[in-house]
């Protein structure tokens, strides 16, 4: 009996201990799942807003001018879940908690009750002219311990509760008053490197580290990011392009890809905006988004003529004038002077008093249709604009309202032909006289009329500034620098106008992109040109050494081979290729 009696209580023990130690084990597992949601959570939440450019963030009146962007941390005591509206360009600043407000996403708390903090790279936090963040931003957020990551561009941390202050030994964190902002009262082993931070990670919490990360990586940023900017490159972008093509009759001339950073590595730039211009030998390469060229008339050029109607135009004199009084033209252009006679009809018939011959002239000017043709510098080699007809200034024909249009053409070298077309009204005038032997003039009616036309200024595109409303973030955070260009050469100034995919292919007539989105349009050999987004740097897929001039460090498959015309859309394994083909036409 007192063998059985011990043993119970031997085994009565036994599962009593197991029980309490799988009851700690079980609190301990609980705390990091619930640690783990909430830390998830605010990363998807971070990347969704990173990546969206619309909808609720315009209604918080938040700008959305930076795809891949990060918030300020919020660093107001007590917090607000707003991000720092001051910018957070000192390091300090960087790190702070979670802005939750701001991401849209709910007040996420750790298994301790505490707000999640939150810390991003130099480069990544949103700052328009400051950080250029684009495929090619590489985050300076670097995480050793356990779970060692770099190229990091934000972390989010579970704190915990209270535990060993690491840079005050046997004392606790002090987390009251002035110090519900300082990092060390929250987070452990910090340091500070360079303008950014090193972090640390481990296994599981103890009494000397119990913060709980989750980092950000450049990858997974822009694996959301650039789906967006490539709908943002189609949104925005494409229509100037159109725009383009539909004054002109081509797109620009590429301008040649280059290492954009010559003789250095890295992410910053040293070619500037104004060496993106177009080269008339390309027909691939990167978008003419030069800023830096002006559209000069040439010296001395200009026809006027009459293509239809009933009167006799004279040659004319065009000259570049640098401000006309003719409303509603304003500014410098290029003036065209010259007059219109008119068809005068001449009849007559006996006078039935005094004798003589009374004669009827009838002075004619039939909706005449006027064209005036002057050459322009630089046109197909940059982003260059039509002036509107209806600001084109006339001095025009006595009650006469013209019907207005201009339209471009361009040579194989890039000049470029403004013409300017007007249909004016009829006018007509009749009058008599008496005479013998002559033909009369027509009393109210001049024999001729003179007419002056100014031509505004050929300018430059929106689409290169900085200020655009519509382009302004894609040059602001340089994805031009990522973006590819295409054009089909019969679509290329001088090239004579649409490519036709009937023809034999090895002519290479049109564009063919393959693995198109089915929203396109099929066939798919028909397009005039094209687009294409490089992602990040895929390793093993194509080249680790950015900026370059070498295609395979940007693109993979077909569109690193450009010169046979064939393209190909992101399709499969986005680790094996990430490139993003917008269509511009058709």
């Amino acid at each position: 009996m007192l063998a059985l009696l011990s043993l119970i209580l031997l085994l009565g023990a036994y599962f009593i201990a197991n029980a309490l130690t799988q009851t700690s084990s079980d609190l301990v597992n609980t705390r990091e799942q619930r640690n783990m949601k909430a830390l998830l959570q605010a990363k998807a939440a971070l990347i969704a807003y990173a990546a969206s450019t619309e909808g609720w963030q315009n209604y918080k009146g938040q700008t959305t001018n930076q795809p891949g962007g990060l918030p300020c941390p919020d660093r107001d005591n007590p917090p607000d879940g707003i991000a720092n509206p001051a910018g957070c360009s000192a390091a300090v600043n960087r790190v702070g908690r979670l802005p939750w407000s701001t991401i849209g996403s709910d007040d996420l708390r750790d298994a301790s009750g505490e707000p999640l903090w939150y810390a991003v790279s130099s480069n990544y936090y949103k700052n328009v002219g400051v950080n250029d963040v684009n495929s090619d931003t590489q985050g300076l957020l670097t995480v050793t311990g356990t779970a060692p990551a770099s190229n990091v561009v934000a972390i989010v941390f579970a704190p915990g509760p209270a535990i060993q202050d690491s840079t005050t030994p046997g004392t606790t964190q002090n987390r009251s008053g002035a110090n519900a902002t300082r990092i060390a009262s929250y987070l452990e082993s910090v340091t500070q490197t360079g303008n950014d931070y090193t972090f640390s990670s481990n296994a599981l919490p103890s009494d000397t580290f119990n913060d709980r990360v989750v980092t950000i990586t450049q990858a997974d940023l822009m694996t959301a990011v650039e789906p967006a900017v490539a709908a943002r490159i189609e949104r925005d972008i494409k229509p100037y392009l159109q725009t383009y093509y539909s004054q002109w009759n081509a797109y620009p001339f590429p301008a040649k890809f280059a290492n954009p950073n010559p003789g250095t590595t890295g992410p910053s730039s040293t070619r500037l905006q104004s060496a993106y211009a177009g080269d008339p030998s390309q027909t691939t390469g990167l978008l003419p988004l030069t800023a830096s060229l002006a559209y000069p008339w040439t010296s001395g050029s200009g026809a006027v003529g009459l293509i239809s109607g009933t009167a006799t135009v004279s040659a004319g004199t065009c000259n570049t004038v640098s401000s006309s009084g003719d409303t509603p033209s304003t500014g410098s252009g290029w003036q065209c002077t010259f007059t219109i006679s008119p068809a005068v009809t001449v009849t007559s018939r006996p006078s039935r008093f005094g004798g003589g011959t009374r004669f009827t002239a009838t002075a004619t000017i039939a909706n005449p249709t006027i064209l005036l043709q002057g050459g322009v510098s630089n046109v197909g080699i940059s982003f260059a604009v039509l002036p509107s007809a209806s600001t084109v200034g006339n001095k025009i024909l006595p009650s006469s309202s013209p019907t207005p249009s201009t339209i471009g053409a361009l040579t194989s070298s890039g000049a470029g032909t403004v013409k300017y077309q007007a249909t004016y009204s009829s006018l007509n005038c009749s009058g008599s006289a008496t005479a013998t032997g002559f033909v009369p003039s027509v009393p109210g009616c001049s024999t001729t009329y003179s007419l002056r036309v100014t031509v505004p200024d050929v300018t430059l595109s929106t689409i290169t500034s900085t200020a655009d409303a519509a382009a302004g973030w894609f040059i602001a955070n340089e994805w031009f620098r990522q973006t590819y260009y295409a054009v089909a050469p019969k679509c290329l100034p001088g090239g004579g106008g649409n490519c036709s995919a009937a023809l034999n292919p090895c002519i290479f007539q049109c564009l063919t992109v393959k693995n198109m989105p089915s929203y396109y349009a099929s066939p798919n050999n028909n397009k005039f040109a094209i687009l294409v987004l490089a992602g990040r740097v895929l390793p093993g897929a194509n080249g680790t050494t950015r900026p370059s001039s070498n295609l395979t460090d940007y693109f993979e498959g077909e569109n690193s081979t450009p010169a046979d015309f064939i393209f190909e859309h992101r399709a499969g394994t986005p680790t094996s290729i990430n490139d993003r083909v917008v269509v511009v036409a058709p």
